[in-house]
């Protein structure tokens, strides 16, 4: 395989509207997806000096989060790969770029219960890495399952290795994984990522005020953390306004961005306007980092043996998705505030109840 060292990526921050249906996909969202990669890929390729390999587009971007307001799934997804995929993946090839973006997916043998799906196109027009969201918050996709929900399903038709919790594409321009929004507050995400090989982490979100300015910044505080930590490359796009009857347009913060191997922010968009943001890659002075870095090459010294013990009890059970149906997000707290009762060697009481 043919190697590109040196490069550029973009994230772009696209206008998102609420789908009520799948036959909305396109002209809601993914037809302007297509025309912005026409517009960025070229502009790009000029500006940084590099030609662009990759763009990312942000969590729920193709069809806004499809469940109703308590949660539950609407039945809005696609098929993975499947015709959306195949639109993306002609203009993929049209521009010799990866497109990394994200949707729900529903399987039919394991029906109603979609999982949220981060996916990688190549530029041969084909879906070349699936992730499927392993941690969700049960707020904003309460009604997604998660592998953990459907161990024994999961387990069975895709592993139980981590290839199959934490799959990374080896491509040439590097060996590409997802972290996928709220994904990047769990350490183990990206350090799972980055254990299996992973350089490039691809980072589609859906980040909403009030958490974006300072002093919070959340979305800059854990991407920079996990790339740092892991000496991984992140490339992570957020929505601008979304557009859905009940919501305000502004939540959608932006902030997109791209975060060096170091933690550095190599460049972020200010706002939550229509647009994109890009910067040069260079993998060899990644490799390079990762093999000399001495005091900060964090990935050889990890006592792996040690660190597994942390991880021997139970916290969140499995199989909760495993009888059918999605949960609402009234029965996704009640199930959260049964594991904090359930584990008081964690969470200590915080007063009289």
């Amino acid at each position: 395989m043919a190697r590109d060292t040196y490069f550029s990526v973009g994230a772009v921050q696209p206008r998102v509207y609420f789908c009520e249906s799948r036959a909305q996909i396109g002209p809601r969202n993914l037809q302007r997806h297509l025309d912005l990669l026409d517009f960025f890929v070229p502009a790009w390729s000029t500006t940084m000096g590099a030609p662009c390999r990759l763009v990312v587009f942000p969590e729920f971007g193709l069809h806004g989060p499809p469940q109703d307001r308590d949660g539950r799934w609407n039945g809005v997804g696609i098929d993975i790969p499947g015709e959306e995929t195949e639109l993306i993946g002609r203009k993929a090839r049209e521009l010799g770029v990866y497109v990394a973006s994200h949707a729900w997916q529903e399987y039919p043998d394991f029906p109603g219960r979609p999982f949220s799906v981060g996916f990688l196109v190549s530029p041969e027009g084909k879906v070349v890495l699936k992730h499927h969201k392993v941690v969700e918050t049960r707020i904003i996709g309460s009604g997604s399952t998660t592998p953990g929900d459907a161990w024994d399903w999961f387990t069975a038709k895709f592993g139980a290795g981590a290839q199959a919790f934490f799959p990374v594409a080896d491509t040439e321009i590097g060996r590409i994984g997802f972290q996928i929004c709220g994904e990047g507050q769990y350490a183990e995400i990206s350090r799972g990522l980055a254990l299996n090989g992973a350089e490039i982490i691809v980072r589609p979100n859906a980040w909403g005020e009030p958490f974006m300015g300072e002093p919070t910044d959340w979305m800059s505080l854990t991407s920079r953390f996990n790339a740092f930590t892991n000496m991984c490359y992140v490339v992570e796009a957020n929505w601008s306004t979304y557009h859905q009857p009940g919501i305000p347009e502004a939540i959608g913060p932006g902030h997109s961005q791209v975060i060096d191997y170091a933690g550095r922010v190599l460049a972020r968009l200010d706002g939550a306007g229509e647009y994109g943001v890009a910067a040069e890659i260079n993998m060899e002075s990644l490799r390079r980092y990762r093999e000399e870095a001495s005091f900060k090459a964090r990935l050889a010294y990890m006592p792996l043996e040690v660190f597994r013990t942390a991880y021997e009890s139970r916290m969140w059970p499995l199989n909760t998705l495993a009888g059918g149906g999605s949960r609402s997000m009234q029965e996704w707290e009640a199930l959260r505030r049964e594991v904090v009762a359930r584990r008081r060697d964690v969470f200590n009481p915080s007063g009289e109840r």
